[in-house]
């Protein structure tokens, strides 16, 4: 494998880039003999100056070194971007350079700078590539799940291979060889031992409880897997479910046959969305989902600084106006 001196690693799924990042690591450490000192930087607390005083400046530690730069998106400066194309243009022998995004890419003169060959985008799996993946990830381990149980762990799990590695990882621990689990040992075994995520925060807000809701919100945040504009999207996708819910049974369906056309079919799911039901009547889900498109756009144009505000006043916002809120067109 041809090591590259800067990558751009690009796109949603988490699992897919852990893996790459690891090939290159093992392959950088059999080229300069030994492991590298290795970093995690985020650009919306490490300027590009200092990031670049860490690659070329020596180590005393290690003579190599490996360093991952998350959000790399934020770096929209002309000074900061000309700055890491100086980089890109000479960049030091013993030194590795990941710019991390979750995005679909960076700055183009970036992309242009590094060429199309070190730039690496990890999709998501398609839908019809999960149930064999976990299928083949669990067999792995020695244990076996059915149809229902593969539904009810992508239910409970966000679907990037990096939640769902940790997940069958979790279950292999918790199951003997040889088990065939069924949805009640995932929903047994997963839900009591979830991290808190898109899905959680969710399920907190319709429990109508703000302190607990920001409690999970602040979890989600010092977790540090994805940026608020993937935990929105993710937060769209269960309020639109939700209002699906709505539209079936306002069209005449029952609550459990509702639920079995929206792919909801884990009890615990399933309960969460009749409070939700109860809570949140249609024309409310409709305006939460208005006034998640609209933070949506409000953080994608003011930056990373004011992200965690943002998403608090959106908490609040969903919790205690029902999507109610309307912010001043001068606000950002």
């Amino acid at each position: 494998m041809k090591l590259e001196p800067v990558y751009i690693l690009a796109g949603p799924d988490a699992g897919k880039r852990s893996a790459f990042v690891d090939s290159i690591r093992k392959e950088f450490a059999k080229a300069v003999g030994g492991a590298p000192e290795e970093h995690r930087l985020y650009a919306q607390e490490t300027p590009v100056g200092e990031l670049l005083s860490l690659a070329l400046n020596g180590s005393l530690f290690s003579s190599s070194r490996l360093i991952e730069y998350r959000d790399a998106e934020l770096v929209k400066t002309k000074g900061e971007t000309q700055a890491l194309l100086d980089y890109i243009k000479r960049p030091p022998p013993d030194v590795i350079l990941f710019l991390v995004t979750s995005t679909l890419g960076v700055e183009k003169a970036l992309e242009d700078g590094v060429g199309k060959d070190a730039k690496k985008t990890f999709w998501e799996l398609f839908e019809n590539e999960k149930p064999q993946w976990i299928s083949r990830r669990l067999g792995e381990s020695g244990l076996a799940i059915d149809e229902e149980g593969i539904e009810t762990l992508l239910e409970l799990i966000e679907n990037d291979t990096a939640s769902l590695d940790s997940a069958c990882a979790r279950l292999a621990v918790l199951f003997p060889e040889g088990t065939r689990l069924g949805a009640e040992d995932i929903e047994g075994a997963i839900a009591r031992n979830r991290r808190e995520d898109a899905f959680s925060l969710f399920a907190r807000m319709v429990a109508d409880e703000a302190l607990w809701a920001f409690e999970c919100l602040e979890a989600v945040l010092a977790d540090r897997q994805g940026g608020a504009v993937a935990l929105i999207a993710a937060l769209a996708w269960s309020w639109k479910r939700l209002l699906r819910l709505h539209v079936l049974m306002d069209g005449g369906e029952n609550f459990e046959g509702a639920c079995l056309k929206s792919g909801i079919r884990a009890r615990s799911l399933q309960a969460t969305h009749r409070e939700a039901l109860r809570r949140f009547d249609r024309r409310a889900c409709e305006r939460v989902l208005c006034l998640l498109n609209d933070f949506d756009a409000r953080i994608r144009g003011g930056g990373s600084q004011i992200e965690a505000g943002l998403l608090q006043l959106l908490v609040w916002g969903i919790v205690v106006r029902k999507g109610d809120l309307r912010l001043d067109a001068s606000f950002l």
